[in-house]
């Protein structure tokens, strides 16, 4: 048995600790995936700083060293996340792209038997705005799928 556990890298130790522990009672293997979403992270176009026009100025468009440490932050977070709050050996993944569709492409590509989900609670203003990697998941997988809900604080 395979289980993918989807991680943010900002879950409770106590949802990583349930997991491992349900992965152990079923003997199955863990994979814990953690995927960078390579979208902007906002939607409005930043104001350029020479005219004060808003949209994105020619020479801001993409500094491939800014790219490079932002991967290289997100691998050793996620080295760090790993080393503290599992027990036992994990197979881990860091993948760039839509988080949804990466968490469902990797579910199939190890043909997993369970996916994992944390669920945070978000306001019907939040979902219509930001959406749901968890409900992009569930809509599209035919695979038993898991929310493991987990509070705000």
């Amino acid at each position: 048995m395979k289980i993918l556990l989807a991680l943010d890298l900002t879950e409770p130790a106590s949802l990583t600790q349930a997991v491992e522990e349900m992965a152990t009672r079923l003997d199955a293997e863990l994979l814990v995936l953690h995927v960078m979403d390579t979208a902007p992270a906002t939607s409005v176009a930043p104001v350029d700083p020479l005219t004060g026009l808003s949209g994105f100025a020619p020479y801001a468009l993409y500094d491939p060293q800014v790219e490079e440490n932002i991967a290289r932050a997100e691998e050793h977070a996620m080295q760090a996340f790993l080393v503290e709050r599992f027990q036992k050996p994990v197979r881990a993944a860091l993948r760039f792209g839509d988080p949804a569709r990466t968490i469902l492409e990797d579910a199939d590509e190890h043909d997993v038997d369970l996916i994992v989900l944390a669920k945070r609670h978000q306001s019907t203003l939040e979902r219509w705005l930001l959406g749901s990697v968890a409900t992009d998941v569930l809509r599209n997988t035919k695979r038993p799928t898991l929310f493991m809900p987990i509070d705000a604080d």
